[in-house]
């Protein structure tokens, strides 16, 4: 019988010529094979089999033994990174970037190097890798210098995802803070409302004809991105767009808290803009709070990229909004829309420095979008207008037009009394304020946007996106 070998590994071998022994002996045996045949060729089987079975054990030691050194080094290289102090600093930096830069954020966005462009580059919106790379560059941009080697996603992945899930957290407490004086916006802004349904994210608002109405306006049978509440008096004339008292009051509370809807308020101390040094409009900001107007009184229950119930894709309309706001800064209409932010939400408060620790589109709604971004940036709002206001005065082209934000009721909880009613002047476009009668009536007929396709000549750069 083979003789077994031992080496200083302690383990057992067989020497070459055993195994070539054995490799003549595990042919298939005869089927006439002899009594003395069949037990040698077991033998050797077992010989065969246990030499399998101690370089198994060889095997399975070396690989343990590998494991051992690479858990060793991911982890040297773990403590490394969690000596830089990130995993206590990644909340604030991510709600930071909730408020200031950009709301979703995808490890995609996450690279070794900075993109060769500005964040708020005009061609950010013409396809998704152009926009993945402006938010690249923002994070960039926002997070300090010494964590600029954990962007690198295919290296630092836990990184990446601490991030998003706090980004994710920061979207859901600015949510809830809204959320929890939605009902009293609607009502100062006119609108009965339930406020069991718009206090609860779990509530079905599917049904309720108030929040239907300004989600869409007649003519549509669903709801579109210029919707009835972006609009004063829920009426379609897109050189207003945005200013709503609903979406302003929004932003208020987005950036200075609750409490900064009462009567003579002052921001919050401990409020968003304060800690991150927010003192005046941005399209992100804007585009952010049109955003959430849309979605608070929406069927969603979770604000995620794209609607469950709704099926509605809030990121997309959310970029939608921004590029809008980007297509023309000179325009005078995109810059009486951050006129009237800057005065309304940020009257009185003081610039700090703050805290420095895909979806296709029907045709139709990419004709709209289109259509906006040409008449916000050449004045084109002739067949945005009706005859009349409602109210009996004829609107010309030298005539004033009323945005409707009244001044509140001191008993009121969300009477700010920043909000009065604004009078915009037509070409160029400029802010009047005055303070109106507190019960003059407001008119809340709808009327029909017409020539929706007038935009298709304008001279946008690229689709908004996903």
């Amino acid at each position: 019988m083979p003789q077994r070998e031992t080496v200083d590994s302690g383990e057992e071998s067989f020497g070459d010529d055993n195994r070539d022994k054995e490799e003549e002996f595990l042919r298939p045996v005869d089927i006439n094979a002899t009594k003395d045949e069949l037990i040698k060729a077991l033998e050797h089987c077992q010989l065969a089999l246990g030499r399998v079975l101690a370089e198994n054990r060889g095997l399975r030691q070396s690989n343990s033994e590998l494991q051992a050194t690479s858990t060793s080094k991911r982890r040297r290289r773990e403590k490394g990174d969690n000596q830089l102090g990130y995993e206590q600093h990644i909340g604030p930096l991510a709600r930071r970037f909730l408020f200031t830069n950009e709301t979703w954020v995808r490890t995609s966005d996450f690279r070794k190097d900075r993109p060769e462009l500005f964040s708020n580059a005009e061609d950010r919106f013409a396809n998704n890798n152009m926009y993945s790379r402006a938010v690249t560059a923002a994070l960039f941009d926002s997070i300090p210098e010494k964590y600029h080697s954990l962007l690198d996603y295919t290296e630092y992945r836990h990184f990446a995802k601490d991030f998003i899930a706090e980004l994710g957290n920061a979207r859901s407490s600015m949510i809830n803070s809204v959320r929890g004086v939605i009902a009293s916006i609607l009502s100062s802004a006119g609108h009965s409302v339930n406020n069991k349904i718009l206090g609860s994210a779990n509530a079905d608002r599917s049904k309720d004809k108030v929040l239907i109405g300004l989600l869409r306006f007649p003519e549509d049978n669903k709801s579109k991105p210029f919707a009835p509440i972006l609009f004063p008096q829920g009426k379609k004339r897109l050189e207003y767009i945005f200013t709503s008292q609903i979406v302003l009051e929004i932003h208020r509370v987005m950036v200075h808290g609750q409490s900064s809807l009462g009567e003579n308020s002052k921001p919050d101390p401990k409020a968003n803009g304060t800690k991150y040094g927010i003192s005046e409009a941005t399209d992100h900001s804007i585009a952010l709070a049109g955003t959430l107007a849309r979605f608070l009184v929406s069927a969603d229950k979770l604000w995620a990229s794209k609607g469950a119930i709704t099926e509605i894709n809030w990121e997309d309309n959310y970029r939608t909004y921004r590029k809008l706001l980007t297509s023309n800064p000179d325009a005078p209409s995109i810059k009486n829309i951050f006129r009237t932010f800057n005065k309304h939400v940020f009257a009185g408060v003081p610039k700090t420095a703050g805290n420095t620790n895909e979806v296709d589109e029907d045709d139709d709604v990419e004709d709209e979008i289109n259509a906006a971004m040409h008449r916000l940036a050449f004045g084109d709002f002739d067949n945005d207008r009706d005859e009349s206001d409602g109210n009996g005065e004829v609107l010309g082209d030298n005539s004033n037009v009323h945005i409707d934000v009244p001044v509140r009721d001191r008993q009121s909880i969300a009477g700010p009394s920043h909000l009065r009613q604004v009078r915009f002047a037509d070409g160029p476009p400029h802010i009047q304020e005055y303070i109106a009668d507190q019960d003059e009536d407001t008119d809340d007929e709808r009327p029909r946007c017409s020539s929706r396709r007038a935009g298709s000549q304008a001279n946008g750069r690229g689709k908004g996106m996903a």
